[in-house]
């Protein structure tokens, strides 16, 4: 399954990107309840604090390295569930900033998922789950550019 976002930082695309090679975990991590960084590993609850405790569940991060661009910063990462991994599936996202005129910053996630469980997991993705995987990384994006718009 695929979802995608986006959202507008009114800050410049070279000081996104900067803080966005400079504070990758500190950004991925706050975007996230609970955020706690583990060496190169986040644990982190996903979803919004009033979810039931079955549609938000603690998830590691491991992120590979900011790629800045001329005109671009990219950012891959991804996510598992700690615990019951096999319940729930693993996120594989791309966070992209780019310049959207030259006081404000674009920035994208793309995530991928495939949903466990086979053609039952399918089902529920379609009637149910799709939408929660929307709604989490929509809180997510916006954490990450509300963040990005504050000074550090």
């Amino acid at each position: 399954m695929f979802v995608q976002d986006f959202a507008l930082v009114d800050q410049a695309f070279d000081r996104v990107a900067a803080r966005l090679a400079g504070e990758a975990d500190a950004l991925l991590g706050g975007a996230l309840d609970s955020a706690r960084a583990e060496g190169e590993r986040l644990r982190v609850r996903v979803g919004p604090p009033t979810w039931p405790a079955l549609l938000a569940k603690a998830v590691e991060i491991e992120r590979g390295p900011v790629r800045v661009l001329t005109d671009r910063a990219l950012l891959a990462f991804s996510w598992s569930a700690t615990a019951a991994g096999s319940l729930f599936p693993q996120l594989d996202a791309d966070l992209e900033a780019a310049p959207f005129g030259l006081a404000r910053t674009e920035v994208v996630l793309r995530a991928r998922y495939k949903p466990p469980g086979g053609a039952i997991g399918r089902g529920v993705d379609q009637l149910l789950l799709h939408r929660v995987a929307e709604s989490t990384l929509r809180a997510f994006l916006a954490r990450i550019c509300d963040q990005l718009n504050r000074d550090p």
